[in-house]
């Protein structure tokens, strides 16, 4: 290996400690409610995970791989309140404003019942985002408030047919400070205009979801109704080069950023970034490496993405030939 390769890998794994600046964070100003019920989120049996008629589903464009898991994203505002968007990134969300993803595998995935494993909460309080992590009951009727994570074992058929066992971490709240983390402050990830910026089908026909939730009272546009779209990573219709920039996008930029986890190092992997400033060039072999054995990205995953994995290195593999 060659020297300044070395030193690059060795200043990605400090960058990547799960333990390298933890002490940074405040502590949330809200005291979260002991079970996911309290934030009236559903209706009816709360497995069927069909949103109460105040919440709002969203869609992204392109998303984070969490163990071949499906997730569900929800938005509930104080009445009368709304989004404002500013550019393409994050929206200004009005303080009270709820963000949950829901993480489980579908009967396709277990073969057997749907398995519901975990509900991540963001929510503002008095200009702070706050985080929680809910673990489902084994009995799928709530789930209780954890703040030290913990595993949960079960076997999946993967796209490619393969059946794989695995111990499913449920993040400590920690994680979720490490991932979240945006000028050592906590931050939303997912839902940046861009990726919101998407059609939804409602009663079978595809409608802009930007305009659709404008519609509904939860976000003001002010002359964004134009913004960006980031690209769907699985689009095999898409250059290759828009697919891995919006995959580096969703699961590893909010770390490698200047203000993330990893700012102070050589990768920022934030999709508007220049391809000259992004450092992917003289790190794509240390990328290719930490995803292979599955090192990269540092949380939230148990087992290598094939798929993304496969995307990347083509990626990788193009840009020898620049």
């Amino acid at each position: 290996m060659k020297p300044g390769i070395l030193t690059v890998l060795i200043l990605l794994l400090v960058a990547c400690s799960p333990n390298n600046g933890r002490e940074a964070f405040s502590k949330n100003n809200m005291k979260f409610p002991k079970s996911l019920s309290a934030f009236g989120l559903f209706k009816g049996n709360m497995s069927n995970l069909v949103a109460a008629d105040d919440v709002q589903v969203l869609e992204l464009s392109s998303t984070l791989f969490t163990d071949y898991a499906e997730k569900q994203r929800l938005l509930k505002l104080p009445p009368g309140a709304k989004m404002t968007a500013k550019d393409d990134g994050l929206p200004d969300f009005p303080d009270g404003a709820i963000l949950a993803k829901t993480f489980y595998y579908s009967t396709a995935q277990t073969g057997e019942k749907q398995k519901i494993i975990e509900t991540r909460i963001v929510q503002k309080h008095k200009g702070i985002w706050n985080v929680a992590t809910y673990k489902w009951n084994d009995a799928q009727t709530d789930a209780k408030l954890t703040n030290n994570g913990g595993k949960v074992a079960i076997t999946i058929t993967k796209p490619d047919g393969e059946q794989q066992n695995i111990d499913y971490k449920v993040p400590t709240v920690y994680d979720c400070y490490d991932c979240h983390r945006n000028n050592n402050e906590l931050t939303p990830i997912g839902p940046k205009l861009r990726n919101l910026n998407v059609d939804v089908f409602i009663h079978g026909r595809p409608v802009s979801q930007l305009k659709l939730l404008k519609e509904k009272g939860l976000l003001t546009l002010k002359g964004h109704e134009n913004s960006s779209r980031l690209p769907s990573y699985k689009d095999t219709n898409l250059p290759i080069e828009q697919r891995a920039r919006a995959y580096f996008e969703m699961n590893c930029a909010h770390c490698h950023n200047p203000n993330g986890f990893a700012g102070a190092y050589s990768l920022d992997l934030r999709y508007e970034n220049e391809f000259k400033n992004t450092g992917i060039f003289f790190n794509r072999w240390n990328i290719d490496h930490r995803m292979t054995i599955r090192d990269m990205p540092k949380l939230g995953t148990t087992i290598i993405d094939k798929e993304g994995l496969k995307l990347v290195q083509q990626y990788l593999a193009s840009l020898k030939k620049k």
